[in-house]
């Protein structure tokens, strides 16, 4: 069977990464006979630099290519540049997928951007090949955060356009899948229709994971002479690192360097960060960090943020269980389906979004009860295996793949 990867965002096996969502899937595929050939961009969104200058294809493997479409770069995430760059990507896709000699018996495509999948849904359904749309993203209406709210009336007058071009890309689809449930009900309700679709939450890999954690000495989580609280990911606007800054304050007044907390990312709160540091000792910039390091500062940890801005219109994100995987018990404040499963699987505790007093709160409960981080500790473990592990999660999605292919 051939199948087609199409996805801007994912990292490639040329990043040097751990194995991602769509590596994967073609692993996965590969390791059955399949033949897939997985299509990216030349431009690296969150680095912000070109892999390649040209359109690039490389054999990875006997059944296994990798093709990089050029495409130009752009600085500010929200910016008229970067719509520009994924229209002419759009369509510089659409002529090389055109252009191959074989087409394929099925293709996977990932959501986002929003030009790229409409262009390319209504080219699959023309030719009659079957196509699943995996959301990663609820485009446009994701933006809608960074609009003040006086404005949103406009801003959604605004992209009635890009929404029929999202609700039509789903119509065109033969079946959908999205990192959440909610995710999928909001496709439904773009659609106006009741669509196929399956949820496939963002996997770990499980056993890697523990293997690279386990190579460095870890801090015993059922005692300790300091609790270590560890955020990793984006400092851009959306995730709320003054409340993290505000919950160390508290505590460093509270209990001195007895908590201590971590930060490791890049982006332009960074600057919030390293004035909280010239006036306090209890925490630790790390910067933006390659994965080997990240798992060490993982295993030296105790308790692991997500921690978002009030409204954030993300809905189960990778870092779930990439934490989980990494025994560390979740501090969360993102409202949406993540924080009905860290509260129901106990697997961490949740502050509202803003609230640095709540967030000291529940970092208290578990330094006054260090049993409990051991405890939901093992409840991660558990629920990863069960619904977040990559072995189990992407063997089900390529399971789909072939029984909705020609």
């Amino acid at each position: 069977m051939k199948i087609w990867l199409i996805s801007i965002f994912e990292q490639t096996p040329v990043d040097n990464v751990f194995s991602t969502r769509f590596i994967s899937i073609a692993n996965e595929a590969v390791k059955r006979g399949h033949e897939v050939s997985f299509f990216g961009s030349t431009f690296k969104h969150n680095t912000k630099n070109q892999r390649f200058e040209q359109t690039t294809e490389i054999e990875e493997d006997k059944n296994y290519r990798l093709i990089f479409v050029k495409s130009d770069s752009y600085s500010e995430n929200i910016s008229l540049k970067r719509l520009m760059a994924y229209n002419k990507f759009s369509n510089e896709l659409l002529k090389v997928l055109k252009n191959r000699e074989e087409m394929p018996d099925i293709i996977l495509m990932a959501f986002p951007p929003i030009s790229m999948s409409y262009k390319v849904s209504k080219w699959a359904k023309e030719k009659n090949i079957p196509l699943i749309i995996d959301i990663i993203d609820p485009w446009p209406d994701l933006f809608k955060t960074a609009v003040p709210k006086s404005l949103r009336p406009i801003f959604d007058l605004s992209i009635k356009g890009m929404r029929t071009k999202v609700a039509n890309s789903f119509k065109n689809a033969t079946h959908v899948t999205a990192i959440s449930k909610q995710y999928l009900e909001w496709a439904e309700k773009l659609a106006e229709k009741r669509l196929e679709t399956t949820c496939f939450y963002p996997a770990s890999d499980l056993e890697f994971i523990l293997n690279q954690i386990n190579r460095t000495p870890e801090k015993s989580k059922e005692g300790f002479n300091e609790l270590v609280v560890i955020y990793a990911g984006s400092l851009a606007s959306s995730y709320d690192i003054p409340c993290i800054l505000g919950a160390a304050d508290i505590l460093e007044e509270k209990y001195g360097d007895k908590i201590k907390f971590k930060i490791a990312g890049a982006g332009p709160q960074e600057k919030l960060i390293n004035s909280y540091i010239t006036k306090h000792s209890n925490l630790e910039f790390l910067g933006r960090l390659v994965k080997d390091d990240l798992m060490k500062q993982y295993s030296l940890s105790h308790l692991g943020m997500t921690q978002h801005i009030k409204g954030a219109p993300q809905s189960v994100t990778y870092k779930l269980f990439d934490l989980l995987s990494s025994g560390l018990p979740i501090l969360n404040s993102l409202e949406s389906e993540m924080k009905n499963i860290i509260v129901d699987e106990k697997v961490g505790l949740h502050n509202d979004p803003g609230n640095a007093k709540q967030l000291v709160e529940n970092i208290e409960v578990f330094y006054k009860n260090p049993n409990l981080i051991q405890e939901f500790r093992e409840n991660g473990f558990r629920l990863t295996k069960e619904k977040g592990d990559t072995k189990t999660v992407y063997k089900n999605f390529v399971d789909l793949l072939e029984a909705k292919a020609k």
